[in-house]
Protein backbone atom coordinates (compact mmCIF):
# COMPACT_ATOMS: atom_id res chain seq x y z
CA UNK A 1 0.00 0.00 0.00
CA UNK A 2 1.92 3.34 -1.30
CA UNK A 3 2.29 5.72 1.63
CA UNK A 4 -0.18 8.72 2.20
CA UNK A 5 1.41 11.95 0.50
CA UNK A 6 2.65 14.50 3.11
CA UNK A 7 0.41 17.50 3.58
CA UNK A 8 1.49 21.17 2.16
CA UNK A 9 0.56 24.04 1.54
CA UNK A 10 0.62 25.71 -1.88
CA UNK A 11 3.30 28.65 -2.45
CA UNK A 12 2.21 31.93 -3.76
CA UNK A 13 2.18 32.78 -6.96
CA UNK A 14 4.62 35.96 -7.64
CA UNK A 15 4.14 39.54 -8.95
CA UNK A 16 3.53 39.42 -12.47
CA UNK A 17 5.39 42.58 -13.47
CA UNK A 18 6.01 43.63 -17.07
CA UNK A 19 9.07 43.16 -18.64
CA UNK A 20 9.81 47.06 -19.01
CA UNK A 21 8.75 49.17 -16.08
CA UNK A 22 8.62 53.23 -16.51
CA UNK A 23 11.14 55.15 -13.78
CA UNK A 24 8.56 58.25 -13.22
CA UNK A 25 5.24 58.63 -12.51
CA UNK A 26 2.33 60.31 -14.85
CA UNK A 27 1.85 64.31 -13.31
CA UNK A 28 -1.77 63.84 -13.61
CA UNK A 29 -2.84 61.15 -11.70
CA UNK A 30 -6.23 61.56 -10.12
CA UNK A 31 -5.68 63.45 -6.34
CA UNK A 32 -8.16 61.14 -4.76
CA UNK A 33 -7.28 57.98 -6.17
CA UNK A 34 -3.78 58.28 -7.59
CA UNK A 35 -2.61 54.16 -9.49
CA UNK A 36 0.84 53.55 -9.76
CA UNK A 37 0.93 51.61 -12.70
CA UNK A 38 4.02 50.08 -14.63
CA UNK A 39 6.76 51.89 -12.38
CA UNK A 40 9.59 51.30 -11.12
CA UNK A 41 10.74 53.45 -8.55
CA UNK A 42 13.54 53.91 -6.24
CA UNK A 43 13.28 56.12 -3.37
CA UNK A 44 10.91 58.49 -4.68
CA UNK A 45 8.92 60.50 -2.23
CA UNK A 46 5.23 59.97 -3.36
CA UNK A 47 3.05 62.74 -1.72
CA UNK A 48 -0.95 63.16 -1.86
CA UNK A 49 -2.08 64.48 0.85
CA UNK A 50 -5.53 63.64 0.02
CA UNK A 51 -5.62 60.79 -1.38
CA UNK A 52 -8.12 58.21 -0.38
CA UNK A 53 -7.18 54.91 -1.69
CA UNK A 54 -3.35 54.06 -2.74
CA UNK A 55 -3.19 52.13 -5.05
CA UNK A 56 0.13 50.09 -6.38
CA UNK A 57 -0.39 47.64 -9.79
CA UNK A 58 2.46 45.92 -11.64
CA UNK A 59 5.33 47.94 -9.81
CA UNK A 60 8.05 48.02 -7.85
CA UNK A 61 8.60 50.25 -5.43
CA UNK A 62 12.20 50.07 -3.23
CA UNK A 63 12.88 52.29 -0.58
CA UNK A 64 9.91 55.04 -1.40
CA UNK A 65 8.79 57.18 1.38
CA UNK A 66 4.63 57.54 1.16
CA UNK A 67 2.98 61.11 2.42
CA UNK A 68 -0.39 59.94 1.34
CA UNK A 69 -2.53 60.86 4.70
CA UNK A 70 -4.94 58.38 5.65
CA UNK A 71 -5.70 56.83 2.52
CA UNK A 72 -5.99 53.03 2.96
CA UNK A 73 -3.52 50.81 0.46
CA UNK A 74 -4.09 48.41 -2.39
CA UNK A 75 -1.59 46.76 -4.37
CA UNK A 76 -1.81 43.84 -6.91
CA UNK A 77 1.47 42.47 -8.87
CA UNK A 78 3.58 44.46 -6.67
CA UNK A 79 7.17 44.16 -5.26
CA UNK A 80 7.35 46.62 -2.55
CA UNK A 81 10.85 46.93 -0.67
CA UNK A 82 11.88 49.10 2.53
CA UNK A 83 8.50 50.62 2.84
CA UNK A 84 7.19 52.24 6.08
CA UNK A 85 3.52 51.18 5.96
CA UNK A 86 2.74 51.43 9.77
CA UNK A 87 -0.59 52.06 10.79
CA UNK A 88 -1.54 51.94 7.12
CA UNK A 89 -5.30 50.76 6.60
CA UNK A 90 -4.65 47.79 3.95
CA UNK A 91 -7.62 46.98 1.66
CA UNK A 92 -5.94 43.74 -0.10
CA UNK A 93 -3.18 42.58 -1.66
CA UNK A 94 -2.88 39.92 -4.80
CA UNK A 95 0.31 38.34 -5.80
CA UNK A 96 2.45 41.35 -3.55
CA UNK A 97 5.93 40.52 -2.13
CA UNK A 98 6.81 42.73 0.80
CA UNK A 99 10.60 42.61 1.45
CA UNK A 100 12.05 44.32 5.09
CA UNK A 101 8.85 46.79 5.22
CA UNK A 102 7.81 47.94 8.50
CA UNK A 103 3.88 47.49 9.12
CA UNK A 104 3.40 47.62 12.61
CA UNK A 105 0.06 48.81 13.90
CA UNK A 106 -1.40 48.23 10.24
CA UNK A 107 -4.91 47.05 9.81
CA UNK A 108 -5.50 44.20 7.61
CA UNK A 109 -8.81 43.94 9.34
CA UNK A 110 -11.27 41.86 6.88
CA UNK A 111 -9.11 41.92 3.77
CA UNK A 112 -8.19 39.66 1.42
CA UNK A 113 -4.40 38.51 0.93
CA UNK A 114 -4.10 36.26 -2.32
CA UNK A 115 -0.10 35.29 -2.89
CA UNK A 116 1.15 37.44 -0.58
CA UNK A 117 4.91 36.78 0.95
CA UNK A 118 6.28 39.06 3.51
CA UNK A 119 9.96 38.71 4.00
CA UNK A 120 11.78 39.86 7.10
CA UNK A 121 8.69 42.40 7.72
CA UNK A 122 7.55 43.95 10.73
CA UNK A 123 4.36 42.81 11.50
CA UNK A 124 4.03 43.07 15.15
CA UNK A 125 0.86 44.60 16.54
CA UNK A 126 -0.61 44.21 13.04
CA UNK A 127 -4.67 43.47 12.96
CA UNK A 128 -5.18 40.27 10.31
CA UNK A 129 -8.95 39.88 11.91
CA UNK A 130 -11.41 38.53 10.15
CA UNK A 131 -9.12 38.38 7.30
CA UNK A 132 -9.20 36.10 4.40
CA UNK A 133 -5.58 34.95 4.04
CA UNK A 134 -4.67 32.52 0.90
CA UNK A 135 -1.15 30.99 -0.39
CA UNK A 136 0.76 33.24 1.76
CA UNK A 137 4.36 33.01 3.04
CA UNK A 138 5.65 34.88 6.19
CA UNK A 139 9.31 34.36 6.56
CA UNK A 140 10.88 36.27 9.40
CA UNK A 141 10.39 39.48 10.90
CA UNK A 142 8.61 40.32 14.00
CA UNK A 143 5.01 38.84 14.88
CA UNK A 144 4.92 40.17 18.42
CA UNK A 145 0.96 40.80 19.56
CA UNK A 146 -0.03 40.32 15.75
CA UNK A 147 -4.04 39.74 15.68
CA UNK A 148 -5.01 36.53 13.40
CA UNK A 149 -8.56 36.92 15.82
CA UNK A 150 -11.27 34.88 13.33
CA UNK A 151 -9.07 35.54 10.33
CA UNK A 152 -9.48 32.50 7.64
CA UNK A 153 -6.13 31.04 6.37
CA UNK A 154 -5.38 28.32 3.89
CA UNK A 155 -2.01 27.15 2.28
CA UNK A 156 -0.61 29.69 4.50
CA UNK A 157 3.63 29.15 5.58
CA UNK A 158 4.64 30.85 8.62
CA UNK A 159 8.69 30.19 8.76
CA UNK A 160 11.27 31.72 11.21
CA UNK A 161 9.18 33.49 13.74
CA UNK A 162 7.40 32.60 16.96
CA UNK A 163 3.72 31.29 16.69
CA UNK A 164 3.05 32.16 20.66
CA UNK A 165 3.40 36.13 19.47
CA UNK A 166 0.62 35.69 17.49
CA UNK A 167 -3.36 36.15 19.16
CA UNK A 168 -5.17 33.53 17.41
CA UNK A 169 -8.60 33.33 19.26
CA UNK A 170 -11.57 31.72 16.79
CA UNK A 171 -8.58 31.45 13.61
CA UNK A 172 -9.41 28.81 11.45
CA UNK A 173 -6.74 26.83 9.73
CA UNK A 174 -6.32 24.73 6.87
CA UNK A 175 -2.66 23.64 5.41
CA UNK A 176 -1.20 26.02 7.48
CA UNK A 177 2.52 24.96 7.27
CA UNK A 178 4.39 25.75 11.06
CA UNK A 179 7.31 23.31 10.81
CA UNK A 180 10.03 25.66 10.54
CA UNK A 181 8.34 27.90 13.35
CA UNK A 182 8.24 27.87 17.06
CA UNK A 183 5.58 26.58 18.75
CA UNK A 184 6.43 24.98 21.77
CA UNK A 185 5.20 28.38 23.96
CA UNK A 186 1.38 28.01 21.98
CA UNK A 187 -0.63 27.78 25.34
CA UNK A 188 -3.48 26.32 23.61
CA UNK A 189 -2.51 23.86 21.39
CA UNK A 190 -6.48 24.20 19.94
CA UNK A 191 -5.39 27.23 17.86
CA UNK A 192 -3.64 24.98 16.01
CA UNK A 193 -5.83 23.06 14.78
CA UNK A 194 -5.45 22.62 10.96
CA UNK A 195 -1.69 23.28 11.28
CA UNK A 196 0.84 21.14 10.02
CA UNK A 197 3.89 19.92 12.25
CA UNK A 198 7.25 18.37 11.84
CA UNK A 199 7.66 14.99 12.97
CA UNK A 200 9.80 16.50 15.46
CA UNK A 201 7.28 19.43 16.44
CA UNK A 202 4.46 16.10 17.10
CA UNK A 203 6.74 14.14 19.38
CA UNK A 204 7.65 17.17 21.63
CA UNK A 205 3.79 18.28 21.63
CA UNK A 206 2.75 14.64 21.89
CA UNK A 207 2.12 14.90 25.91
CA UNK A 208 0.14 17.70 25.35
CA UNK A 209 -1.73 17.26 22.46
CA UNK A 210 -2.58 14.27 24.21
CA UNK A 211 -4.08 15.97 27.25
CA UNK A 212 -6.00 18.37 24.82
CA UNK A 213 -7.68 15.11 23.40
CA UNK A 214 -8.67 14.03 27.23
CA UNK A 215 -5.98 11.09 27.23
CA UNK A 216 -3.12 10.68 30.21
CA UNK A 217 0.42 9.77 29.21
CA UNK A 218 1.89 7.00 31.61
CA UNK A 219 5.16 7.40 32.92
CA UNK A 220 7.92 5.10 31.48
CA UNK A 221 7.71 1.20 32.99
CA UNK A 222 11.59 2.77 35.15
CA UNK A 223 10.25 5.25 36.69
CA UNK A 224 6.98 2.96 37.85
CA UNK A 225 6.99 1.89 41.42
Amino acid sequence: MPEPTPPTAAEPAPPRLPAALRSSHDDDLDPQFPDLDGLDLDSESLAFDDARTFTVLRSRLTGCTLDIGEATLDAQDAHLVDLDLSGRRVEGLTRVHLERCRLTGADFGEARLRDVRFTDSALDLTSFRATTIERTVVAGGRVDEADLSAARCTDVVLAGIDVAGLRLEGARFERVDVTDAEVDAVVDLRELRGCILSPTQAVALAPRLARVAGMQVAPPLSHRS
